[in-house]
């Protein structure tokens, strides 16, 4: 439980894009990394849409992404997870989770108790004190059809090789301002929802996983952010906001330098998204297909 409790911690940032509402569905190219040009800028930038985390045999990382990263002179993620600062913060943000039974009702509880033995074959009791939020990454996991330690984070994989490459990482937000903006969006009720909708979403979360693979980024993120997974208080806080925020901060990120910017791909591919924020401050954003 330690080790996976240590795993899932890691992650809990980067995952966090998978309940957010996707509002107008606009279509995008098949493409999962995007050039950024504009004619203040000495060297173009990119966009890479991530889907944060697959098994081991559905993943790879696309030659032009590789190509991409030697080529320019920083990686931007939504948050820096290299930084043993923020990891602090992550970390004490999930030590000081309430206790499941303080947050949920004693029916919510029964009920999910019956959920949790079904899948992940242990007494609700036994996640008590993890919080909901250590519990809802759990259950995402067993949506994959292979063991934890053969998971890969997309985050995760572009950090060591930035790191290998002698390449600086940067971030679009702290990991307070994200934890904040987790907390806004996803009160009590709303997890647990998303708890119990588990046996859909692990179809959606498995059909969106091959799309992605085939570069197909609008048709994944369609499948992961259905209304039925999704309300407006997640919209607002967990896309409209921080997109809005990100928009801001990028301009002047890349006339100082060329980034890869890797967000998860529901942060780019609606009109909320920040390929279409950027296109209206003038930028020319084009899909990399090689």
């Amino acid at each position: 439980m330690k080790h996976l409790k240590s795993v899932i911690t890691v992650l809990l940032i980067a995952l966090s894009f998978n309940f957010s509402q996707a509002q107008e569905k606009a279509k995008l190219e098949n493409s999962i990394l995007w050039k950024i040009e504009h004619p203040e800028l000495k060297e173009p930038s990119y966009i890479l849409g991530t889907l944060h985390f697959m098994c081991e045999e559905d993943f790879s990382i696309p030659k032009k992404v590789l190509t991409t990263l030697d080529n320019i002179d920083a990686l931007v993620l939504e948050v820096n997870l290299s930084d043993p600062e923020e990891m602090k913060i992550i970390k004490e943000s999930v030590a000081n989770s309430k206790k499941i039974s303080e947050e949920l009702s004693e029916n919510q509880f029964k009920e999910l108790d019956e959920l949790i033995q079904k899948v992940l074959k242990t007494p609700l009791m036994s996640y008590n004190d993890y919080g909901l939020s250590i519990l809802h990454f759990s259950m995402i996991y067993k949506m994959l059809p292979c063991e934890p330690t053969q998971i890969k984070s997309f985050e995760t994989e572009l950090m060591q090789l930035a790191t290998n490459a002698q390449k600086p990482i940067h971030s679009l937000e702290k990991a307070s301002t994200q934890l904040e903006y987790i907390r806004k969006a996803s009160p009590t009720n709303y997890i647990f929802e998303q708890l119990m909708l588990f046996d859909s979403y692990k179809k959606d979360f498995n059909n969106a996983i091959q799309a992605y693979k085939n570069e197909d980024i609008t048709t994944a993120v369609n499948l992961i952010t259905k209304d039925v997974y999704m309300d407006e208080n997640a919209t607002k806080y967990m896309q409209i906001e921080r997109n809005n925020n990100w928009v801001e901060k990028m301009p002047q990120m890349m006339k100082e330098r060329s980034n890869l910017f890797a967000v998860g791909s529901a942060h780019i591919t609606n009109e909320y998204g920040i390929i279409h924020l950027l296109r209206q401050k003038g930028f020319t954003i084009t899909p990399v297909f090689k």
